[in-house]
């Protein structure tokens, strides 16, 4: 077996479970459409999924809290930032 082969069987772990009919009928999907190069692949694409999801709305959560707190002269530093960056984006050619 090659060794990168070997290191991949090695990371992986088995499982064997039910899942409702719609979550298999959309992993299903997901190898029907070349997403997923099989029924494992799909279930790791959907859980990768799932984890980006949940570290973003994570971040948004810390980040509002983060501002939330803040007060006086970090507030009005943050500000300034922000109009600073808001003046330089417009003068940035996405178009060009």
């Amino acid at each position: 077996m090659a060794p990168e082969r070997d290191n991949l069987l090695n990371r992986r772990r088995k499982i064997s479970t039910t899942v409702s009919a719609e979550s298999y009928a959309y992993l299903r999907s997901l190898v029907r459409t070349r997403q997923a190069r099989n029924l494992a692949r799909a279930v790791d694409l959907a859980v990768e999924r799932l984890r980006r999801a949940d570290s973003r709305t994570r971040l948004e959560r810390d980040t509002s809290a983060y501002f939330q707190r803040l007060t006086g002269k970090a507030r009005a530093e943050e500000e300034r930032l922000e109009q600073a960056l808001g003046e330089s984006l417009d003068e940035v050619g996405f178009d060009a």
